[in-house]
C-alpha cells in the first residue's frame, strides 16, 4: 500500500533530521489521535490529492505562497510504501464504531481529549500472541470524505511501518496539487 505526506522539504537534510521526508516534528500532542507519551503518530493519506488537501484543505486560494516556508524551506509530497496486510483499525466501519462505542459525527468533530482516548485504547489491544492487534487507524477526510487518512504509530521498539520511495518538491502543476484544487473547488493562482 501506498501513503503520502506533505512535509517542508530540506534536499541536504539527511534520514530522521529536519527536512527530510522521514523527520517526525515534535513535540506531538495537539492533533486528533496524538499519545506522545505512547507512540509517535505519523499522519498520511492514502492518496496524494488526499495529503494536500489535508494540508492546505483550510485556505481559500492556492497560491505559490502556500508551497514556499519563510525558512526557504519547499514543501515536498513524500510516497511511502507499507506491507499491504497491515492492519489498521478503520473508523468508516459501522461495526468498529459500535464496537468502541462512537457515532460517525464523533470520528469529524475535531474533539482531541475524545479521539485520543480511543487511538490509546486501541494502541493498548494485542492479539493472542502478545503482539499489536492495530498498527494504527484510519478514517475518512474532514474536507473530502473520499480520501482516506492514515495514522501509523511507532515507538523506539517498533517503528512505524514505513519504506520511503519517493519525493516531489510540489508546484501549483503536480498532479496532486491539481487533483486536491479540483476536488476542493479551490482556486489556483
Amino acid at each position: 500500500m501506498l501513503l503520502h505526506r506533505v512535509f517542508l522539504h530540506d534536499p541536504s537534510a539527511a534520514p530522521g533530521q529536519s527536512g527530510h521526508a522521514t523527520y517526525l516534528h515534535k513535540p506531538q500532542g495537539a492533533i486528533r489521535w496524538d499519545n506522545p507519551s505512547l507512540y509517535d503518530a505519523w499522519y498520511l493519506a492514502a492518496a496524494a490529492e488526499g495529503a494536500v488537501g489535508e494540508t492546505f484543505g483550510n485556505l481559500a486560494t492556492w497560491s505559490t505562497d502556500m508551497l514556499e516556508h519563510p525558512t526557504g524551506l519547499q514543501r515536498a509530497i513524500a510516497t511511502f510504501s507499507t506491507p499491504d496486510d497491515l492492519s489498521l483499525f478503520d473508523f468508516d466501519d459501522a461495526g468498529n464504531l459500535q464496537r468502541v462505542g462512537m457515532r460517525p459525527s464523533q470520528v469529524v468533530i475535531r474533539n482531541k481529549a475524545f479521539t485520543q482516548g480511543k487511538a490509546a485504547a486501541l494502541f493498548a489491544e494485542t492479539q493472542d500472541d502478545g503482539d499489536r492487534r492495530w498498527a494504527g487507524v484510519s478514517w475518512w477526510s474532514f474536507h473530502r470524505p473520499t480520501w482516506r487518512n492514515v495514522m501509523l504509530w511507532g515507538t523506539s521498539a517498533r517503528p512505524a511501518p514505513l519504506s520511503l520511495q519517493n519525493v516531489e518538491t510540489l508546484t501549483l502543476a503536480s498532479t496532486g496539487v491539481v487533483e486536491a484544487a479540483r476536488a476542493l473547488t479551490r482556486p489556483l493562482s
